[in-house]
Formats: structure tokens, sequence, C-alpha cells
């Protein structure tokens, strides 16, 4: 709830923003896995079709089990985060231009995106490069 500033807000840390519910940890490789092999199923292609992955830099361990589960070797998913640290929604992007910027992504690569958010929010999206 909104409330005006006061040292007890300050103090509890009640002006910043919270999660109301703590997540289990296994629930992004797990919803990143589905959206990746519904991708896959849709388009007709398997996961290791795909060149590069791009995921939500929130820890390289989710990452990992997300790659683990497609059974796609993990230095396909690109990682920024021990550069940047988590930079919330900038973090694909970020990756992506990191990619980019080192030379990895050629035309025609097929990339996926795999992406979520506070609120379990979740997308996904494959492109051609």
């Amino acid at each position: 709830t909104n409330q005006p500033i006061s040292e007890e807000v300050l103090v509890n840390h009640d002006h910043q923003l919270k999660f109301v519910h703590k997540f289990p940890k296994e629930l992004n490789p797990k919803m990143w896995t589905e959206m990746a092999q519904d991708i896959c199923k849709r388009l007709g292609k398997k996961p290791d079709d795909f060149d590069h992955f791009f995921i939500t830099q929130l820890n390289f361990n989710s990452i990992n089990e997300t790659m683990d589960n497609l059974g796609v070797c993990r230095e396909k998913a690109h990682m920024v985060m021990d550069k940047y640290g988590y930079t919330g929604s900038a973090c694909i992007p970020m990756a992506l231009e990191d990619a980019k910027a080192s030379g990895k992504l050629k035309r025609g690569d097929l990339l996926m995106f795999i992406g979520s958010g506070g609120g379990l929010a979740f997308a996904a999206a494959a492109v051609q490069y």
C-alpha cells in the first residue's frame, strides 16, 4: 500500500519494491523450459536447432538448469550478469548486444529469447537473425 514517508516506513524498507510471495527457485527453469519446448513444437524445431539462447539474467544456475533440461550445451546461453549484475528488463537486450559485439552472431542464426519478471510474467520468442 502507498504510505506517507516516515521513519518507520524507511526503517522497514516499505518505500521499496518488495515481492509479497517468495517464488520457488525451480519456477524459472521449469517455466523457461516449457516455453522453449512449446516454441520448438510450434516451429517444428528441436532446442538444439537454436544457435543462441538469451534468457533473463537472474542467476547462472537457473539458466544452466534450463539448458540442461533442454539438452542443449550451456555455451549457447549467452550470459552477461558476470559483467553487469542483474539489470532487470534490460538484461536480454544487453546480452544480445554483447553477443553481437563479441562476434558470436551470424546472419541466419536462430535465436531464442526467454524472459521472466516480477509478478510471474513470462514471455518467449524465436527470431531468425
